[in-house]
């Protein structure tokens, strides 16, 4: 076997050694993050890291690792208020309660408010007043019919509805199809009256009226919900006490 010369063995010794310190000195190319446009950072959860106020800005374009977040897993947070301000239920309009008196509605609705008006059903007048909605002037206000008289007090008797925005917890309104009206509550009457077409139905208190152009071959008098085409819009909604 052939001996190397101790020098020369010395500088592959130190050669090797160099090659080694250069090797753990240098990065680890294969732990760093990734450079690559669009590609998530290592250690991010999927859903984006929770401290970005990007991530829950309103209007923010979520990116790959965001994108299977389903939208309604956060749904924005609403007032008492705000979430029964526009909710139809038997005898309610948001807050307004049918049967209270003038007093106790002029203590949920300021007088400044509203209008005074009348309403003639077969002849004989009823005060009333216009309610508009102060967020949105433009709209259809809330027409509120009063019985009684002056000795005895008023009451609020039936409230009449064209703003869309009214809606029932199972979202019927303005603008629905009279057939979502009768799968949810049913329907007592349908008849041609004063009011126009109109169903109603007993379990909510609640009268729909009903676009009588879309009825073909209309007759006055009682009909049934045959005689309705299921898409038949809703045009207002007419709750009584």
């Amino acid at each position: 076997m052939r001996s190397f010369p101790s020098a020369s063995l010395s500088c592959c010794l130190l050669l090797a050694a160099a090659t080694f310190l250069a090797a753990c000195n240098s990065p680890d190319t294969s732990r760093a993050p990734s450079s690559t446009p669009g590609e998530a950072p290592p250690f991010v959860p999927a859903t984006g890291p929770t401290d970005d106020p990007a991530a829950s800005s309103p209007g923010a374009t979520p990116g790959a690792a965001t994108a299977s977040v389903p939208a309604a897993s956060n749904p924005p947070a609403l007032s008492t208020t705000d979430s029964l301000q526009y909710l139809l239920s038997p005898g309610r309009v948001g807050q307004l309660r049918l049967n209270m008196t003038e007093a106790a509605l002029l203590q949920v609705v300021p007088y400044e408010r509203m209008r005074e008006t009348k309403l003639s059903i077969e002849g004989i007048d009823y005060p009333a007043y216009e309610l508009p909605d102060p967020k949105r002037p433009s709209a259809p206000p809330l027409l509120l019919e009063m019985v009684g008289d002056s000795a005895e007090g008023f009451r609020l008797w039936r409230v009449r509805v064209r703003d869309p925005r009214f809606r029932t917890a199972e979202g019927i309104g303005v603008g629905s199809p009279f057939g979502a009206a009768v799968q949810q509550y049913g329907i007592s009457t349908v008849e041609l009256a004063d009011a126009g077409l109109v169903a109603v139905s007993d379990q909510m208190r609640m009268t729909w009226m009903l676009d009588a152009k879309s009825v073909p071959n209309l007759r006055g008098g009682r009909l049934t919900v045959a005689d309705i085409p299921p898409a038949t819009r809703i045009t207002g909604v007419l709750l009584f006490r």
